[in-house]
């Protein structure tokens, strides 16, 4: 009698069949035909798409998972005969149990941003952005940028930022070229008020210069009304012609005592005319007397005290100047 000793079928790469132990299929290969009394089990391997992997008394292989996009899969290990094929969720979407496929993430609104580190085959979770972060745009993945530094640029801050905008730059203001209106308008104000100043001192100037002119000349030409008394004589002022009465008392003294009746006492006489006299104005050129070289006649006498009971007769003296 002969005793055969089988290997106990504890092990997971045997099975018992037929009341002795056989061996399993590895992995990659399926069981085609059990162990008998006189042979092993049959085992062959797994075709296109199929795998097993781990030792095994399958019938056949197993298919690998298809991962199809329009179901938002992506394939992570492509699998072989001894490795199945794993799929996994697109970006932006998450597997969910309650319906066993893919659902797109949450998105995050303006001021708020994904929270890291986002996982793959997870929905978002999103946290508002702290202080000195914005985020403006609706992103499931984008998380809180902070604002940019302006003074590191080498600008100025001219917009703060907020939780939904970031921090608006701007150059420094640099020196510019100085403005012309600028710098000619104090220049041109004060010219305008020089000739102004300028302009009322020549009007003051002048109305003050032609009183003073009047006040002067009124004394020589005057008007019709104006008497001067000297000597005794009373002249009258008509224009450039000079009238001179001679009072009767001051005939009446001056007459030598043995004088003829003459003309009537009082009668205007021609004062003596010289070829440049004084005026009241001062001195001055005046014309030629046209009686200078007269000889003195019967009617008038020498400038002085007049003949005694002779009254000259009214003669008109030539102005300073011809009638205008």
């Amino acid at each position: 009698v002969t005793l055969q000793i089988t290997p106990p079928c504890t092990s997971e790469r045997y099975y018992e069949h037929l009341g002795q132990c056989c061996k399993k299929c590895e992995p990659g290969t399926y069981m085609s035909s059990k162990c008998t009394t006189t042979s092993e089990s049959v085992c062959l391997p797994c075709g296109l798409d199929e795998y097993l992997d781990t030792w095994n008394e399958e019938e056949k292989c197993l298919l690998h998972k298809v991962c199809d996009p329009g179901k938002a899969l992506r394939a992570v290990e492509p699998g072989n005969r001894t490795a199945p094929r794993r799929c996994a969720c697109t970006a932006g979407y998450h597997w969910s149990e309650d319906c066993r496929c893919c659902t797109r993430n949450a998105e995050c609104a303006r001021g708020f941003g994904a929270r890291r580190p986002v996982q793959l085959n997870k929905d978002t979770a999103c946290e508002p952005c702290p202080a000195g972060h914005f985020s403006d745009t609706v992103s499931a993945t984008e998380t809180c940028r902070p604002w940019t530094n302006c003074t590191d640029l080498g600008e100025m801050e001219v917009r703060r930022g907020t939780d939904q905008s970031d921090a608006v730059c701007g150059s420094l203001p640099l020196a510019s070229p100085p403005n012309e209106p600028q710098i000619y308008l104090p220049s041109l104000i004060i010219l305008l008020l020089f000739m102004s100043v300028a302009l009322v001192a020549a009007v003051i100037f002048g109305v003050h210069y032609r009183k003073k002119g009047k006040a002067l000349t009124g004394s020589v030409t005057g008007n019709s009304n104006s008497t001067f008394i000297s000597s005794g004589q009373v002249m009258n002022f008509k224009g450039d012609i000079i009238v001179v009465y001679v009072s009767q008392s001051s005939q009446e003294g001056a007459a030598a005592p043995g004088g003829g009746a003459g003309e009537p006492a009082g009668r205007p006489v021609q004062e003596e005319s010289s070829p440049r006299r004084d005026s009241f104005a001062g001195l001055g050129p005046r014309f030629p007397d046209a009686c200078a070289g007269l000889d003195v006649g019967p009617g008038l006498q020498e400038r002085g005290a007049p003949a005694p009971d002779e009254a000259s007769r009214p003669v008109q003296e030539q102005g300073a100047a011809e009638t205008r």
